[in-house]
């Protein structure tokens, strides 16, 4: 990246002080501006505060401007229920990725090395990742951390941990030493000082064949991502925050390309794939070709959730419509349009090729099982349903319960009504007895479109 800003993240270990004094030898020949950045996590307690410290000093002798912060990781763990690795991880990356944009910067620099790389691999084996997890982590890569975008630049990827503390050594360098790093009770630890000894005690080779593997991982999903590309618009629609995937296309794809471009869907949606599983994918595959209404809660607060002929994801729960409650019942025009509070509900006769224009706020009902009469209301105490496959009523209540629909949301689900009652649970399912049950039926296709 010559002649352009980079942070340097720096936490004042072997790693980040090689990192750093590095690209400081070669600001002038690549034409590169530095700016420091070091974030106190108060795990350490004093520990802490001297690390700062001396990072602080460092980049001084440098000349090199900086940023440098505390952050409240226990705080953080604590509001959010995660891990101290998933806290101290979210909290250092937002705090770099604000750093980055003050600073307009073209990428954040750190100071992973291939022992980092090998240890992310196995990591991601014992999860039982795909192959996006095989290729660990990307010399460059872009990462949305909330509202923020950043591109994460890794040097030192191709460069052993034993070299970096050498260079150090050469340069009579004296960095900091983390004693977390001995600490049983996290994973990576575990895996550094148990797991990968014993691994090569069978191959004294093992951690470069795990940089290997995530190399050769990393060739194969560049292919993949080509794939992916060439079909994306056909199947996938950013939807607000959100996005929507046509299950129809997405059927017809090979089953590796499918895995693939919900893992692409679920990153664009969430802004990483931080702890994303093979499993999760698994499951998203199965809810695709399952029955309508079903969803899985996935990690980062995202939901994936199935509808007729569309699947949804978004991040703080499923794509519902927004909450409006009905006083009285709302007349419906056949054909035609009707404004209701927040909707405009279209009507109109539909032919079998009409079919796939369908989303989740739209369906094909029968027009003789409907009738003349229909109109929309909120629901209403003791309403009962008979969702689509089911031979039997059930309570409204306790379907909306099946459907995970949070219970803020239930009052503003509008109901297309009939005499014969609920015809469609909007944007769930539609009744058993409204379905369009022969090919010479006349089929009515009813929208609803967000309005004022």
């Amino acid at each position: 990246m010559p002649g352009q800003k980079l942070v340097v993240a720096v936490s004042g270990g072997p790693d980040s002080m090689a990192l750093l004094h590095a690209l400081h030898s070669l600001r002038q020949e690549l034409r590169l501006t530095l700016h420091g950045a070091h974030l106190d996590h108060q795990l350490r307690g004093e520990a802490s505060q001297q690390d700062a410290e001396f990072v602080a000093r460092t980049f001084l002798e440098l000349g090199i401007e900086s940023t440098i912060e505390s952050g409240d990781v226990t705080g953080f763990q604590k509001a959010n229920r995660l891990s101290l690795e998933e806290a101290a991880r979210e909290v250092r990356y937002a705090f770099l990725a604000n750093v980055s944009k003050q600073q307009e910067a073209a990428a954040i620099a750190l100071g992973h090395t291939s022992n980092d790389q090998a240890e992310s691999v196995l990591m991601h084996l014992i999860r039982g990742s795909g192959l996006t997890g095989l290729q660990g982590m990307r010399t460059v890569s872009k990462r949305n951390v909330g509202e923020e975008h950043a591109v994460l630049l890794r040097p030192l990827l191709n460069v052993s941990r034993e070299e970096t503390e050498a260079y150090c050594e050469v340069l009579n360098l004296s960095p900091r030493r983390d004693e977390t790093n001995n600490h049983s009770n996290l994973t990576r630890n575990r895996v550094r000082t148990d797991l990968l000894p014993v691994l090569e005690s069978y191959n004294p080779a093992i951690k470069q064949g795990l940089v290997r593997l995530a190399r050769n991982a990393s060739l194969d999903m560049d292919y993949m991502q080509q794939q992916i590309s060439a079909v994306w618009n056909r199947v996938c629609t950013a939807k607000g925050g959100g996005m929507t995937i046509d299950l129809g296309v997405f059927q017809e794809l090979h089953p590796a390309l499918q895995r693939h471009l919900l893992r692409n869907a679920v990153f664009r949606v969430k802004g990483d794939l931080e702890d994303v599983e093979q499993n999760h994918v698994e499951d998203m595959v199965t809810l695709a070709s399952g029955p309508v209404g079903k969803s899985l809660d996935l990690p980062g607060g995202v939901k994936f959730t199935v509808g007729y002929h569309e699947a949804s994801l978004s991040k703080g729960g499923p794509a519902l419509p927004p909450v409006h409650t009905f006083e009285g019942c709302h007349q419906i025009l056949i054909p035609g349009e009707t404004f209701v509070p927040g909707w405009k509900v279209g009507v109109g006769f539909s032919s079998a090729q009409e079919v796939v224009a369908q989303s989740d706020n739209a369906a094909l009902l029968s027009s003789e099982a409907l009738g003349d009469r229909v109109w929309v209301r909120s629901r209403r105490p003791g309403d009962r349903f008979q969702p689509l496959g089911m031979a039997h009523q059930k309570k409204l209540q306790d379907f909306m319960v099946d459907c995970k629909i949070p219970r803020e949301q239930r009052d503003g689900v509008p109901l297309l009504m009939t005499p014969k009652g609920i015809a469609w649970v909007v944007g769930w399912r539609i009744a058993e007895w409204a379905k369009v049950g022969r090919e010479e039926d006349s089929k009515l296709l009813v929208k609803f479109t967000l309005g004022d």
